[in-house]
Protein backbone atom coordinates (compact mmCIF):
# COMPACT_ATOMS: atom_id res chain seq x y z
CA UNK A 1 0.00 0.00 0.00
CA UNK A 2 2.72 2.19 1.01
CA UNK A 3 4.05 1.83 -2.37
CA UNK A 4 1.08 3.89 -4.19
CA UNK A 5 1.69 6.65 -0.88
CA UNK A 6 1.56 9.46 -3.33
CA UNK A 7 -1.57 8.60 -5.12
CA UNK A 8 -3.40 9.07 -1.57
CA UNK A 9 -1.45 11.94 -1.20
CA UNK A 10 -2.49 13.76 -4.19
CA UNK A 11 -6.18 12.50 -3.82
CA UNK A 12 -6.06 14.13 -0.05
CA UNK A 13 -4.93 17.55 -1.21
CA UNK A 14 -6.96 17.54 -4.19
CA UNK A 15 -10.22 17.22 -2.26
CA UNK A 16 -9.14 19.64 0.50
CA UNK A 17 -8.12 21.94 -2.14
CA UNK A 18 -11.97 21.52 -3.26
CA UNK A 19 -13.29 21.78 0.51
CA UNK A 20 -10.95 24.89 1.38
CA UNK A 21 -11.43 26.67 -2.12
CA UNK A 22 -15.13 26.33 -2.21
CA UNK A 23 -15.88 26.62 1.58
CA UNK A 24 -13.07 29.55 2.47
CA UNK A 25 -14.77 33.03 2.41
CA UNK A 26 -14.28 36.24 0.78
CA UNK A 27 -13.03 38.91 2.64
CA UNK A 28 -15.22 41.65 2.64
CA UNK A 29 -15.60 44.05 -0.53
CA UNK A 30 -17.34 46.34 -2.96
CA UNK A 31 -18.68 44.83 -6.15
CA UNK A 32 -21.01 47.44 -7.41
CA UNK A 33 -22.30 50.77 -7.03
CA UNK A 34 -25.36 52.09 -8.75
CA UNK A 35 -25.54 54.52 -10.53
CA UNK A 36 -21.92 53.84 -12.35
CA UNK A 37 -21.88 57.71 -13.49
CA UNK A 38 -21.08 60.76 -11.56
CA UNK A 39 -22.96 64.18 -13.12
CA UNK A 40 -22.19 67.83 -12.95
CA UNK A 41 -23.46 68.67 -9.02
CA UNK A 42 -25.33 66.48 -7.13
CA UNK A 43 -25.59 62.84 -7.53
CA UNK A 44 -26.84 60.00 -5.43
CA UNK A 45 -25.22 56.91 -5.15
CA UNK A 46 -26.05 53.25 -3.85
CA UNK A 47 -23.07 51.34 -3.00
CA UNK A 48 -22.97 47.80 -2.70
CA UNK A 49 -21.10 45.78 -0.25
CA UNK A 50 -20.35 41.75 -0.09
CA UNK A 51 -19.85 40.30 2.83
CA UNK A 52 -20.18 43.76 4.94
CA UNK A 53 -21.50 44.50 8.06
CA UNK A 54 -22.31 47.86 7.24
CA UNK A 55 -24.90 48.31 10.40
CA UNK A 56 -22.53 47.17 13.03
CA UNK A 57 -21.00 50.85 13.87
CA UNK A 58 -22.54 53.45 10.70
CA UNK A 59 -20.95 56.80 12.25
CA UNK A 60 -17.85 55.18 11.88
CA UNK A 61 -18.55 53.96 8.40
CA UNK A 62 -15.76 56.71 5.93
CA UNK A 63 -16.56 56.77 2.19
CA UNK A 64 -14.63 58.75 -0.53
CA UNK A 65 -14.15 58.91 -4.31
CA UNK A 66 -10.29 59.88 -5.81
CA UNK A 67 -9.64 61.55 -9.38
CA UNK A 68 -6.62 61.97 -9.60
CA UNK A 69 -5.33 64.37 -6.82
CA UNK A 70 -8.73 65.23 -5.84
CA UNK A 71 -10.55 64.08 -3.12
CA UNK A 72 -14.23 64.37 -2.80
CA UNK A 73 -16.38 63.06 0.34
CA UNK A 74 -20.25 62.67 0.43
CA UNK A 75 -22.06 65.33 2.46
CA UNK A 76 -24.73 62.79 3.17
CA UNK A 77 -24.56 59.13 3.75
CA UNK A 78 -27.30 56.65 5.13
CA UNK A 79 -26.84 53.34 5.94
CA UNK A 80 -29.44 50.88 4.68
CA UNK A 81 -28.26 47.33 5.89
CA UNK A 82 -25.20 45.78 6.05
CA UNK A 83 -24.51 45.69 2.20
CA UNK A 84 -25.84 48.89 0.67
CA UNK A 85 -24.59 52.45 1.83
CA UNK A 86 -26.52 55.31 -0.13
CA UNK A 87 -24.51 58.42 -0.14
CA UNK A 88 -25.15 62.04 -2.12
CA UNK A 89 -22.23 63.85 -3.78
CA UNK A 90 -21.59 67.48 -4.71
CA UNK A 91 -19.25 67.34 -7.48
CA UNK A 92 -18.89 70.85 -9.29
CA UNK A 93 -14.84 70.82 -10.05
CA UNK A 94 -13.51 70.74 -13.99
CA UNK A 95 -12.07 67.09 -13.79
CA UNK A 96 -9.54 66.06 -16.17
CA UNK A 97 -9.68 62.04 -16.21
CA UNK A 98 -12.32 60.29 -16.97
CA UNK A 99 -12.81 57.88 -14.33
CA UNK A 100 -13.41 57.99 -10.14
CA UNK A 101 -12.15 55.58 -7.99
CA UNK A 102 -14.49 54.83 -4.52
CA UNK A 103 -13.24 54.02 -0.99
CA UNK A 104 -15.47 52.74 1.75
CA UNK A 105 -13.60 52.63 5.07
CA UNK A 106 -15.12 50.71 8.11
CA UNK A 107 -13.25 49.64 11.40
CA UNK A 108 -14.52 45.90 10.93
CA UNK A 109 -13.76 45.51 7.56
CA UNK A 110 -10.69 48.24 6.97
CA UNK A 111 -10.82 49.98 3.37
CA UNK A 112 -12.85 48.58 0.57
CA UNK A 113 -11.40 49.72 -2.60
CA UNK A 114 -13.30 50.07 -6.03
CA UNK A 115 -10.91 50.65 -9.22
CA UNK A 116 -12.95 52.95 -11.89
CA UNK A 117 -16.13 52.93 -10.26
CA UNK A 118 -17.58 56.29 -11.56
CA UNK A 119 -17.48 57.08 -14.86
CA UNK A 120 -17.56 61.09 -14.87
CA UNK A 121 -20.39 62.67 -16.56
CA UNK A 122 -20.58 66.55 -18.42
CA UNK A 123 -18.17 67.57 -15.33
CA UNK A 124 -17.26 70.83 -17.32
CA UNK A 125 -17.47 73.39 -14.62
CA UNK A 126 -14.32 74.79 -13.13
CA UNK A 127 -15.21 75.63 -9.32
CA UNK A 128 -14.19 74.72 -6.01
CA UNK A 129 -15.43 70.95 -4.98
CA UNK A 130 -18.16 70.81 -2.53
CA UNK A 131 -16.66 68.73 0.46
CA UNK A 132 -18.46 67.35 3.56
CA UNK A 133 -16.94 66.30 7.07
CA UNK A 134 -16.36 62.97 5.84
CA UNK A 135 -12.97 62.79 4.57
CA UNK A 136 -10.26 60.56 5.23
CA UNK A 137 -6.93 59.92 3.87
CA UNK A 138 -4.97 57.01 5.46
CA UNK A 139 -6.14 53.92 4.62
CA UNK A 140 -6.47 50.95 6.97
CA UNK A 141 -6.51 47.46 6.98
CA UNK A 142 -9.28 44.71 7.73
CA UNK A 143 -8.77 42.60 10.88
CA UNK A 144 -6.79 38.90 10.37
CA UNK A 145 -8.84 36.65 8.95
CA UNK A 146 -8.26 33.07 7.09
CA UNK A 147 -10.45 34.74 3.77
CA UNK A 148 -9.40 35.12 -0.35
CA UNK A 149 -9.10 38.66 -1.72
CA UNK A 150 -12.14 39.81 -3.15
CA UNK A 151 -10.87 41.73 -6.20
CA UNK A 152 -13.56 43.32 -8.60
CA UNK A 153 -14.92 41.89 -11.81
CA UNK A 154 -13.50 38.58 -10.41
CA UNK A 155 -15.45 38.08 -7.19
CA UNK A 156 -16.37 34.68 -6.12
CA UNK A 157 -14.92 33.26 -9.29
CA UNK A 158 -11.53 34.12 -7.89
CA UNK A 159 -11.87 30.29 -6.32
CA UNK A 160 -11.56 28.99 -10.04
CA UNK A 161 -7.43 29.77 -9.88
CA UNK A 162 -7.45 26.54 -7.73
CA UNK A 163 -8.58 24.35 -10.67
CA UNK A 164 -8.05 26.39 -14.02
CA UNK A 165 -4.51 27.38 -13.05
CA UNK A 166 -3.44 23.57 -11.75
CA UNK A 167 -4.60 22.05 -15.08
CA UNK A 168 -2.38 23.85 -16.87
CA UNK A 169 0.51 22.73 -14.97
CA UNK A 170 -0.44 19.29 -15.28
CA UNK A 171 -0.92 19.70 -18.83
CA UNK A 172 2.86 21.04 -19.15
CA UNK A 173 4.41 18.70 -16.38
CA UNK A 174 2.88 15.00 -18.70
CA UNK A 175 3.56 16.91 -21.95
CA UNK A 176 7.31 16.94 -20.68
CA UNK A 177 6.91 13.31 -19.74
CA UNK A 178 5.24 12.91 -23.46
CA UNK A 179 8.76 14.46 -24.88
CA UNK A 180 10.96 12.90 -22.73
CA UNK A 181 9.75 9.28 -24.07
CA UNK A 182 9.34 10.06 -27.62
CA UNK A 183 13.16 11.58 -27.49
CA UNK A 184 13.89 7.92 -25.71
CA UNK A 185 12.20 5.94 -29.02
CA UNK A 186 14.40 7.96 -30.93
CA UNK A 187 17.63 6.87 -29.41
CA UNK A 188 16.90 3.66 -28.92
CA UNK A 189 13.99 2.51 -30.67
CA UNK A 190 12.08 0.63 -27.74
CA UNK A 191 8.17 0.57 -29.12
CA UNK A 192 7.07 0.59 -25.15
CA UNK A 193 8.36 4.29 -25.20
CA UNK A 194 6.38 5.29 -28.18
CA UNK A 195 3.49 3.91 -26.10
CA UNK A 196 3.96 5.75 -23.53
CA UNK A 197 4.74 8.89 -25.06
CA UNK A 198 1.57 9.07 -26.54
CA UNK A 199 -0.36 8.30 -23.23
CA UNK A 200 1.12 11.29 -22.05
CA UNK A 201 -0.13 12.94 -25.01
CA UNK A 202 -3.55 11.79 -24.19
CA UNK A 203 -3.55 12.38 -21.22
CA UNK A 204 -1.98 16.03 -21.84
CA UNK A 205 -4.76 16.59 -23.90
CA UNK A 206 -7.01 16.08 -21.56
CA UNK A 207 -6.12 18.45 -19.12
CA UNK A 208 -5.87 21.37 -21.81
CA UNK A 209 -9.35 20.45 -22.64
CA UNK A 210 -10.15 20.82 -18.59
CA UNK A 211 -7.73 24.35 -18.84
CA UNK A 212 -9.87 25.84 -21.92
CA UNK A 213 -13.52 24.69 -20.14
CA UNK A 214 -12.55 26.09 -16.64
CA UNK A 215 -11.51 29.28 -18.92
CA UNK A 216 -13.90 29.74 -21.06
CA UNK A 217 -16.55 29.26 -17.62
CA UNK A 218 -13.91 32.19 -16.17
CA UNK A 219 -13.92 34.24 -19.28
CA UNK A 220 -17.96 34.43 -19.26
CA UNK A 221 -18.21 35.82 -15.90
CA UNK A 222 -15.20 38.24 -15.90
CA UNK A 223 -15.21 39.38 -19.67
CA UNK A 224 -18.64 38.69 -20.61
CA UNK A 225 -18.28 35.93 -22.85
CA UNK A 226 -17.22 32.46 -23.40
CA UNK A 227 -13.94 33.38 -25.68
CA UNK A 228 -12.45 36.17 -26.55
CA UNK A 229 -9.86 37.62 -29.12
CA UNK A 230 -7.05 37.18 -26.65
CA UNK A 231 -3.39 35.91 -27.50
CA UNK A 232 -3.01 33.26 -24.28
CA UNK A 233 -6.93 32.24 -25.15
CA UNK A 234 -6.08 31.81 -29.08
CA UNK A 235 -2.83 29.90 -28.53
CA UNK A 236 -4.35 27.81 -25.91
CA UNK A 237 -6.73 26.87 -28.33
CA UNK A 238 -3.50 26.38 -31.36
CA UNK A 239 -1.59 24.22 -29.30
CA UNK A 240 -4.78 21.89 -28.71
CA UNK A 241 -5.29 21.70 -32.43
CA UNK A 242 -1.02 21.18 -32.89
CA UNK A 243 -1.68 18.32 -30.53
CA UNK A 244 -4.46 16.41 -31.87
CA UNK A 245 -2.90 16.57 -35.39
CA UNK A 246 -0.05 14.55 -33.46
CA UNK A 247 -3.06 11.38 -33.02
CA UNK A 248 -3.98 12.13 -36.67
CA UNK A 249 -0.18 11.55 -37.71
CA UNK A 250 0.23 8.65 -35.90
CA UNK A 251 -3.24 7.02 -37.00
CA UNK A 252 -2.36 7.76 -40.80
CA UNK A 253 0.86 5.82 -41.24
CA UNK A 254 0.21 1.73 -41.41
CA UNK A 255 4.07 1.11 -40.19
CA UNK A 256 3.73 0.54 -36.67
CA UNK A 257 7.77 1.71 -36.44
CA UNK A 258 7.44 4.12 -39.18
CA UNK A 259 4.44 5.75 -37.35
CA UNK A 260 6.37 6.05 -34.21
CA UNK A 261 9.37 7.99 -35.73
CA UNK A 262 7.18 10.42 -37.29
CA UNK A 263 5.34 11.09 -34.39
CA UNK A 264 7.92 11.07 -31.97
CA UNK A 265 9.92 14.08 -34.48
CA UNK A 266 6.42 15.95 -34.10
CA UNK A 267 6.26 15.79 -31.18
CA UNK A 268 9.10 17.09 -30.24
CA UNK A 269 7.73 20.09 -32.66
CA UNK A 270 4.28 19.84 -31.28
CA UNK A 271 6.31 20.79 -27.32
CA UNK A 272 8.58 23.46 -28.94
CA UNK A 273 5.18 24.80 -30.65
CA UNK A 274 3.00 24.73 -27.43
CA UNK A 275 5.70 26.49 -25.50
CA UNK A 276 6.20 29.13 -27.97
CA UNK A 277 1.98 29.82 -28.06
CA UNK A 278 1.21 29.38 -24.96
CA UNK A 279 4.04 30.78 -22.53
CA UNK A 280 5.53 32.89 -25.23
CA UNK A 281 4.49 35.07 -27.69
CA UNK A 282 1.78 36.32 -25.34
CA UNK A 283 4.12 37.90 -22.75
CA UNK A 284 5.26 39.84 -25.90
CA UNK A 285 1.84 41.23 -26.98
CA UNK A 286 -1.19 42.93 -24.58
CA UNK A 287 -3.64 40.80 -23.19
CA UNK A 288 -6.55 40.53 -20.98
CA UNK A 289 -5.34 37.30 -19.13
CA UNK A 290 -3.11 37.80 -15.91
CA UNK A 291 0.60 37.42 -16.81
CA UNK A 292 1.01 37.98 -20.37
CA UNK A 293 1.47 41.91 -22.46
CA UNK A 294 0.93 44.31 -19.82
CA UNK A 295 -1.74 42.82 -17.79
CA UNK A 296 0.23 41.74 -14.30
CA UNK A 297 0.43 37.46 -12.90
CA UNK A 298 -2.02 36.38 -9.56
CA UNK A 299 1.24 36.82 -7.67
CA UNK A 300 1.44 40.23 -8.03
CA UNK A 301 -2.40 41.76 -7.33
CA UNK A 302 -4.62 39.47 -5.99
CA UNK A 303 -3.05 35.95 -5.07
CA UNK A 304 -2.37 36.70 -1.74
CA UNK A 305 -1.09 33.95 1.20
CA UNK A 306 -4.28 32.47 2.53
CA UNK A 307 -4.35 31.39 -1.73
CA UNK A 308 -1.06 30.09 -1.75
CA UNK A 309 -1.46 27.79 0.79
CA UNK A 310 -4.09 26.74 -1.61
CA UNK A 311 -2.79 27.14 -4.69
CA UNK A 312 0.58 25.71 -4.45
CA UNK A 313 -0.29 22.36 -2.70
CA UNK A 314 -3.27 21.83 -5.66
CA UNK A 315 -0.92 22.64 -8.36
CA UNK A 316 1.49 20.01 -6.73
CA UNK A 317 -1.42 17.44 -6.34
CA UNK A 318 -2.85 18.08 -9.94
CA UNK A 319 0.66 16.36 -10.90
CA UNK A 320 0.24 13.42 -9.12
CA UNK A 321 -3.10 12.88 -10.81
CA UNK A 322 -2.02 13.79 -14.15
CA UNK A 323 0.70 11.26 -13.70
CA UNK A 324 -1.77 8.79 -12.11
CA UNK A 325 -3.79 8.66 -15.17
CA UNK A 326 -1.02 8.30 -17.21
CA UNK A 327 0.32 5.29 -15.55
CA UNK A 328 -2.78 3.67 -15.03
CA UNK A 329 -3.43 4.03 -19.00
CA UNK A 330 -0.20 3.74 -19.43
CA UNK A 331 0.18 0.20 -18.14
CA UNK A 332 -3.09 -0.91 -19.56
CA UNK A 333 -1.68 -0.37 -23.05
CA UNK A 334 1.60 -2.06 -22.40
CA UNK A 335 -0.20 -5.10 -21.43
CA UNK A 336 -2.61 -4.88 -24.81
CA UNK A 337 0.80 -4.51 -26.64
CA UNK A 338 2.65 -7.46 -25.10
CA UNK A 339 -0.40 -9.54 -25.23
CA UNK A 340 -0.55 -9.07 -28.94
CA UNK A 341 3.17 -9.56 -29.15
CA UNK A 342 3.43 -12.75 -27.54
CA UNK A 343 0.40 -13.97 -29.85
CA UNK A 344 2.39 -13.51 -32.58
CA UNK A 345 5.09 -15.13 -31.64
Amino acid sequence: MWHYWWKILSAIIVLATIIFGLGTPLSPGIPAVEPDRINNGVTSLTIKGYNTRFTDNPDAIKVWITNGDATFCPYEKTVVDDTHIRVTFSVTEKIADAFFDLYVNTPREGTMYLPSALLQNGLEVSLNPDEGDDCISTVSAAADAFDFPNQPILNETIRNVFYHVPSWFAMIFILVVSLVHSVIFLNKGNPLSDISAANAAKVGLLFALIGLGTGSVWARFTWGAWWVNDPRLNGAAIAVLIYLAYFVLRSSVNDSEKAGRLAAVYNIFAFVMMVLFVLILPRLTDSLHPGAGGNPAFNQYDLDDNMRVVLYPAIIAWFGMAYWIYDLKNRMEKMKFKQIMKDDY
